[in-house]
């Protein structure tokens, strides 16, 4: 992970909650007629794929949430993340089709899904480790599961740059 900076300040920080926040927030939503998406993920590296991606996934709704994985939890290799989730949170809340971001405390997304009862939660069509709990964890709270093509991932990214030799 990289030492510096280990945090922005962005007024788009404003869209970045803690669970009991956002909780708190999702529910008036939901009162008022919006339909909630939801989708998770390290979000190491924003590329132009994630852009993509961010806007698939609000087309299911009104309000899109993004959790996004602590540091802790993430497994895609050593080294990784490169980025804290501090800064994960901020450049993601700094995103136009994002309107809330928060951290979630594990490596998937049920504890997100539980308090905020999405409409959908949408994620990469990926068939990974968990798919079957978050299936039954958003039929429990009345939603769907949606899976949406992606354009690339992070991890290719960062394999391809590895490869380039350094000219010193």
């Amino acid at each position: 992970m990289l030492s510096k900076p280990d945090r922005l300040i962005l007024k788009t920080d404003r869209k970045i909650k803690t669970l009991a926040e956002l909780e708190r927030e999702i529910s008036g939503l939901k009162n008022s007629g919006s339909r909630i998406v939801l989708t998770h993920g390290v979000f190491d590296l924003v590329h132009p794929g994630h852009a993509q991606y961010f806007e698939e996934a609000k087309s299911y709704g009104d309000i899109l949430v993004v959790s996004v994985i602590d540091d802790t939890f993430v497994r895609k290799g050593r080294g990784r993340p490169i980025f804290s989730h501090d800064l994960r949170l901020s450049w993601l809340a700094a995103l136009e089709a994002v309107d809330f971001v928060v951290l979630c405390g594990y490596y998937a997304a049920w504890n997100v899904m539980k308090a905020i009862k999405p409409d959908v939660y949408v994620r990469g069509y990926s068939l990974k480790r968990g798919v079957m709990k978050d299936v039954a964890t958003m039929r429990d709270v009345g939603g769907k599961m949606v899976l949406i093509p992606e354009m690339m991932h992070s991890t290719e990214i960062f394999e391809v740059i590895k490869k380039i030799p350094i000219a010193w």
